[in-house]
């Protein structure tokens, strides 16, 4: 199929944002030419998005608010829309009641936590038509005129007098949202999230990942910045590493292309879940760079103080790092 063909509709629908941009980030690695992607927090909302917008594929929670998943997946079956398949990811596993699911016509039932490979195979099965999957592209570089332009815009805006942030306040990322999203990302890997301070440049070391986020008709909405112990630990993990390949690297602050590819998709994923920009479907993540502490644009960067969230991530017996979101 041309690239000029009319694009894949698909549906997630879930009560958790996390979820909502990790199923998201899995259809773009799916290998379709073209995909429309449109997000729903439970069954009522999906149902009032119907009439301007019917889903060759739908993949629901089960459990959520005012119209579960079920009832979703009934409701449509009696409103005639046989047409659009149903799959579900989800935490029910009560065989009597998934069942029901395939007794309605489910494609498939997908149950969390569940490894990103597992749900493609499932979506590519429902939804045929794509081609092999599109090589992941590593979008990180060492600093060059490119980075440096990135970097510039997102420096753009004077920067405020440096202040430790009101903990109640999680914009341009909800603690919740970031949670949910690195649950999934490590699988079983124990760690703790916490706000903290905003982070420094005299905090920092080499090998730090900048990431700049867009939003349509604007080029630069928001950053993103790991130091390079979260790029180690982030990335390690989310590759299944030993504790002690991400020991070695958090400790060295040298994370290999791996840790680096792993984290940046953690990156991309938490653009869905940005409010900075204004776009309802959040940020799109167009460039990262590995950057040293002395990357002047960077300390430009970190001296913001407003519209920020900074995090804390510690992996038990291994290592803790920092990371920030900053909207522009």
């Amino acid at each position: 199929m041309s690239s000029t063909a009319a694009p894949y509709r698909i549906m997630v629908v879930d009560d958790s944002r996390a979820i909502q941009a990790i199923i998201s980030r899995v259809i773009e690695e799916c290998g379709y030419p073209a995909v429309d992607v449109r997000r729903a927090n439970d069954g009522e909302e999906a149902l009032g998005l119907l009439p301007d917008f019917t889903p060759q594929l739908l993949i629901t929670d089960w459990h959520m608010p005012r119209v579960s998943g079920l009832e979703l997946l009934q409701t449509l079956r009696q409103l005639g829309q046989t047409q659009v398949k149903v799959g579900f990811v989800t935490t029910e596993c009560t065989p009597s009641l998934l069942e029901q699911a395939r007794t309605n016509g489910a494609v498939f039932i997908v149950n969390k936590p569940f490894e990103d490979g597992e749900l493609i195979d499932q979506i590519r099965i429902a939804l045929p038509g794509a081609g092999a999957a599109r090589p992941r592209k590593s979008m990180a570089a060492r600093p060059d005129a490119a980075a440096q332009e990135a970097a510039t815009a997102a420096a753009a805006t004077p920067a405020a007098v440096p202040a430790v942030p009101d903990a109640a306040q999680d914009y341009p990322l909800r603690i919740d949202h970031a949670q949910g999203l690195i649950e999934h990302t490590l699988g079983n890997q124990p760690f703790t999230l916490l706000r903290h301070a905003p982070m420094e440049v005299a905090q920092l070391g080499p090998n730090n990942l900048l990431g700049l986020y867009t939003a349509p008709g604007k080029p630069a909405v928001a950053v993103a910045v790991f130091d390079a112990h979260t790029v180690c630990l982030i990335g390690g993990a989310a590759a299944r590493l030993s504790a002690a390949e991400l020991t070695a690297a958090q400790l060295a602050a040298e994370p290999t292309e791996v840790m680096v590819a792993q984290a940046t998709t953690f990156m991309r994923a938490a653009g869905m879940m940005l409010l900075a920009g204004g776009s309802p479907d959040g940020c799109t993540l167009t460039r990262t760079m590995q950057v040293p502490a002395a990357f002047p644009k960077l300390e430009e960067v970190l001296a913001r103080t407003k519209e920020r969230v900074d995090f804390q991530i510690t992996l038990p017996g291994i290592g803790e790092g920092r990371l920030a979101f900053i909207a522009l």
